[in-house]
C-alpha cells in the first residue's frame, strides 16, 4: 500500500550546455488538496515547472500543462543527445 500517493515534482534546468535537467521530488502528500496547495504555493514563491503526479499521471501542473509539456520534450531531447 502506498502511504503518499501524490507526488509533487519541480524540474530542475541544466547549468550547463553539457548537464542533464531533471524532475526532483522534495514532497510527498497523503491527499490531492493537500499535493494541489503545496504545489501552488512553492510555484507562487519560486516560479518553477511544478507537476502534482499520482500513479504515473498529471493530476496539476504549474503554471499550466504547456510549460510541462514542453519541459518533458525538451528532457527528451537531451536523453536522445546522451
Amino acid at each position: 500500500m502506498v502511504s503518499h500517493p501524490y507526488s509533487i515534482y519541480i524540474w530542475q534546468p541544466p547549468h550547463s550546455t553539457q548537464d542533464v535537467g531533471h524532475w526532483n521530488e522534495p514532497v510527498q502528500c497523503y491527499t490531492e488538496q493537500w499535493a494541489v496547495y503545496v504545489a501552488g504555493l512553492m510555484h507562487k514563491d519560486s516560479h518553477s515547472v511544478i507537476k502534482v503526479v499520482r500513479f504515473g499521471l498529471n493530476i496539476a501542473c504549474f503554471p499550466n500543462e504547456h510549460a510541462v509539456e514542453l519541459v518533458e520534450r525538451q528532457i527528451t531531447r537531451q536523453q536522445t543527445q546522451h
